[in-house]
């Protein structure tokens, strides 16, 4: 009979941080590739505001945000310009909001706010109890997932943008 010891490959309480920086990497070839993005947020394990990112080339990665890395990405999005000037993808801070929910709903507000041109799919076609909506660029979307509830849909109600 094997004798299995599995002291040796176990690490409980050790946390390897997340490797923003190669995350960076990856998504700066991908842009320089002119990648079609897709792009959905949420909030990560240690509570980091992240972009899940792929693309039909590459499989979903997490993508810590900060100001300047977020102004790139929907620059990218947007242009198709993929200059990092500026954009430190290590120096990211916690989110104050924990739940994932809540930031994508932030997230959707924000853009609407922005005017950002939206596709909302109907109640009735959508996942029970669950909002979907896409915003549609040049060279990738954004997708919001978000639990449908009366706050948001009385917010995009009153915006005119589902019935």
């Amino acid at each position: 009979m094997i004798q299995f010891n599995f002291e040796s490959t176990t690490s409980i309480g050790k946390h390897e941080p997340y490797n923003n920086v190669a995350a960076h990497e990856e998504l700066k070839s991908m842009m320089s590739r002119s990648d079609r993005l897709n792009i959905f947020f949420d909030i990560d394990k240690d509570g980091y505001e992240v972009v899940k990112v792929e693309s039909t080339c590459v499989k979903r990665f997490s993508y810590q945000l900060n100001d300047k890395s977020a102004d790139w990405l929907l620059k990218y999005l947007s242009t198709g310009k993929s200059e990092d000037f500026e954009v430190e993808p290590s120096e990211v801070q916690k989110s104050d909001q924990a739940n994932g929910n809540e930031y994508r709903k932030n997230m959707l507000k924000l853009f609407v706010e922005s005017k950002v041109n939206m596709q909302f799919t109907p109640e009735f076609r959508d996942r029970r109890g669950q909002l979907t909506a896409v915003a549609n660029f040049n060279f990738g979307n954004i997708f919001f997932f978000v639990n449908r509830d009366e706050d948001i849909v009385s917010y995009l109600q009153e915006k005119g943008l589902i019935h």
